[in-house]
């Protein structure tokens, strides 16, 4: 037979009170209820667990009190220890992020995961990847996401998105509407990018792979930091960036493919190897499920060794 908490709770009530008329007081209920269904419970378990006038227990009732203690026992601490556990999933994930996150990944990425856990809550901070391992190194940040971010002792990066660089010119430029372009006719112009002191990963990688195309060009770096400097292409000149970045610059600024084999950008999340909190935890695997739903990779990527 079942036989639930609350009939439990009855019984100990009036073990501890010594009567039905105080143990009914306690839990806030009439006298007569109480006593039916303690009767009940007596005839189901064929025997009786109080003696009445006065009433005290029985020795089978005893027996039943001091289990039904140690059951309600379990029960509370299996409701603590889970209400615990739902609190430590919640809390605060300190994010730093590369500029060029800002448009697409990370408002994604916030977004996706209010969805699936509100309680926990996101605190994102534009950081260069210059001051991003010092940052890491003195536990400033849980997770950093970005593109060739550096990845100090005790992390991993995980990719999460790869995607084709386009050339960037004003709405203006001769070159404007074309369906694609090659390296080869931009020949002669400037290439304006963020200083290298920012980013010297990500401005060596871009710089690396207009080289081995066997053009060069004359590079501007803008001392103003962040994507600011994509309004100097107003001036003229080009800028070479992801394509989910370049969709969102001024509508003054067009973006076109290039025939040329570029590497494609990654973008990844850089996390502590090993475990982590739950909250650090389940942003990653949101991450790894956005990176997925999106068709950022293919296949999708499979989550990183440590």
């Amino acid at each position: 037979m079942a036989v639930d908490l609350r009939l439990m709770r009855y019984v100990i009530a009036i073990a501890d009170t010594g009567s039905f008329q105080a143990a009914a007081a306690r839990l806030h209920m009439s006298q007569p209820p109480l006593s039916r269904q303690i009767g009940a419970l007596e005839r189901e378990l064929g025997l009786a667990l109080f003696l009445r006038r006065p009433t005290r227990l029985t020795a089978a009732g005893e027996v039943f009190v001091a289990e039904a203690r140690d059951v309600l026992h379990r029960a509370e601490r299996a409701v603590a220890r889970t209400r615990q556990a739902g609190r430590a999933a919640g809390g605060t994930v300190r994010v730093a992020y590369g500029p060029s996150v800002a448009h697409a990944e990370l408002p994604q990425l916030i977004a996706a995961l209010a969805e699936r856990h509100p309680e926990i809550r996101v605190a994102p901070r534009e950081t260069w990847d210059a001051e991003l391992p010092a940052a890491l190194a003195d536990g400033a940040f849980d997770l950093a996401i970005g593109r060739y971010s550096p990845v100090p002792d005790g992390w991993v990066a995980e990719v999460l998105r790869e995607e084709e660089c386009v050339v960037v010119v004003h709405a203006g430029h001769r070159l404007a509407g074309r369906p694609s372009v090659a390296l080869s006719e931009l020949r002669g112009e400037t290439f304006r990018f963020l200083a290298r002191e920012l980013a010297p990963g990500y401005v060596d990688a871009v710089l690396s792979a207009l080289r081995a195309t066997g053009e060069t060009f004359p590079v501007w770096e803008n001392p103003v930091p962040g994507l600011r400097h994509h309004r100097e292409i107003l001036r003229g000149g080009f800028m070479l960036l992801p394509r989910s970045v370049a969709e969102h610059l001024l509508p003054a600024a067009a973006h076109l493919p290039v025939s040329d084999p570029l590497p494609r950008v990654p973008l990844a999340l850089v996390r502590p190897r090993g475990s982590a909190p739950p909250a650090v935890a389940a942003l990653v695997h949101t991450a790894r499920r956005l990176a997925a739903g999106q068709g950022w990779l293919a296949p999708a990527p499979a989550p990183a060794a440590g």
